[in-house]
């Protein structure tokens, strides 16, 4: 289970070779993504049927992982296919012997795939029992079993297990989603409308979403339903100025930009690279409302704004369907060394915020130390802030008993999600000089 892992699916997606076919593509993207999903499901298995253990070249290991992965989780493949493929990969990597195990290996699995699909330890740790079964670290798995019940677990469990389609923001600038919704389906493919947000749809494409149309023409950008909310929690109005802390890659601020094409938006990012991504979607997108403004000369202006949205970094834990290594690469240290940057973040924002503006605090997290318990850290330090109930802005099913903006994904079909919007007490004349000591 402590076998290293390194891949960044975020990255490899991208490297698709463009002279494949789309059919191939998408067995690729099948394949990498679905083994660093069940990276960790892998290794148990492979452990519990090798009587060497994983001493194997990685090359070798990898052919097993397949072979294994192809006749567990998928049903396009032939088992016999699958198992003669990856025998022949481990023969080219380690020679007769390497081939010799995978091919034991393998057929082992093949003779009785349904008991495989389904073994795990059965006496002991929970957790652990939970981590083999649904492929997680066992310290996450521990983490939630603390704050999840039972079934609400397993539930999130087997939803960062999906295989997770696209989801785009029609900019509605451009088209109308109905109009988008045509023209994939004239191209063979299934999109319907989100049930959360009209302007969001989900299209049955298993390959890389750049390559959509209504993306590849201006008409959308890759964004899931439950980022939109975010921006509706910001609420941007006509003649305000909104400060998007931590912009890129972009996305939040584009739709904030289209929700209010009449405020002032000053887009920002600490890494300069990043930031330069955020200034290529504002060019492509045309969003003239939008300054991109460098991260030093923001903190040396010291300008104030009416409103100020911190898309905090964060572990991610929310997204882990869409981020499959973001679990591995993960240890129980970042939660804490995410919340400490995350509140310097907030401090930061307070510092920047005019009388009676708002900042909206989010993460694509699940861990309440990054969320909840992060605002009232924040709240503690800050007496002249509050939260203001999201249900003024959202739909309620949405709303956790804080008035935060919280979901785990499984109940809304969507990707996890926090965001609170903090309020800060409009300084009076009478309030100014009590604080001046008048």
């Amino acid at each position: 289970m402590n076998r290293p892992f390194r891949l960044d699916s975020a990255e490899l997606a991208t490297q698709f070779r463009e002279e494949w076919e789309p059919r191939d593509r998408a067995l690729f993207h099948e394949l990498l993504f679905g083994l660093i999903r069940w990276h960790g499901r892998i290794i148990w298995l492979l452990e519990k049927l090798s009587r060497r253990g994983l001493d194997a070249p990685p090359a070798v290991f990898s052919a097993a992982a397949i072979g294994l992965y192809q006749i567990l989780f998928l049903d396009r493949i032939p088992d016999h296919a699958a198992v003669d493929t990856s025998v022949e990969l481990a023969r080219r990597a380690g020679g007769q012997r390497a081939a010799d195990w995978v091919n034991a290996v393998l057929r082992k699995i093949a003779g009785d795939p349904d008991y495989w699909r389904t073994a795990a330890p059965d006496k002991g740790d929970a957790a652990l029992r939970l981590s083999i079964l649904h492929s997680h670290p066992w310290w996450m798995v521990a983490r939630w079993m603390r704050i999840m019940p039972p079934i609400g677990l397993k539930a999130f469990l087997e939803w960062n297990n999906r295989r997770p389609q696209p989801s785009l923001r029609i900019d509605r600038r451009r088209i109308t989603a109905a109009d988008a919704i045509a023209e994939l389906k004239a191209l063979g493919l299934d999109a319907v409308r989100s049930s959360l947000n009209e302007w969001f749809i989900t299209v049955q494409h298993g390959g890389d979403p750049s390559r959509l149309s209504p993306i590849a023409k201006g008409w959308a950008v890759a964004q899931d339903v439950s980022q939109g909310f975010v921006s509706l929690l910001v609420d941007p109005r006509p003649g305000t100025t909104v400060l998007d802390l931590c912009a890129a890659p972009g996305g939040k601020t584009g739709h904030l930009a289209e929700l209010c094409p009449d405020c002032r938006i000053a887009a920002t990012d600490k890494e300069p690279e990043r930031l330069q991504l955020v200034g290529e979607l504002v060019k492509s997108k045309e969003y003239l409302n939008v300054n991109i403004l460098p991260y030093q000369e923001m903190l040396d202006r010291r300008e104030q704004y009416d409103t100020i949205l911190v898309d905090a970094p964060c572990t991610g834990t929310g997204v882990l369907a869409r981020r499959p290594d973001l679990r591995w690469r993960r240890t129980p240290a970042d939660v804490a060394r995410m919340a400490q940057i995350q509140l310097q973040l907030l401090q930061l924002a307070a510092n920047r915020l005019s009388s009676g503006g708002a900042i909206i605090y989010s993460t694509c997290s699940v861990e309440t130390e990054e969320n909840k318990g992060l605002v009232d850290r924040f709240l503690q330090q800050a007496r002249d802030f509050r939260i203001v109930p999201a249900d003024g802005y959202l739909p309620k099913g949405l709303i956790d008993e804080a008035g935060c903006y919280n979901i785990r994904g499984p109940e809304t079909s969507s990707d996890g999600a926090f965001a609170a919007r903090l309020e800060r007490k409009r300084v009076t004349i009478a309030d100014s000089g009590k604080h001046d000591g008048v």
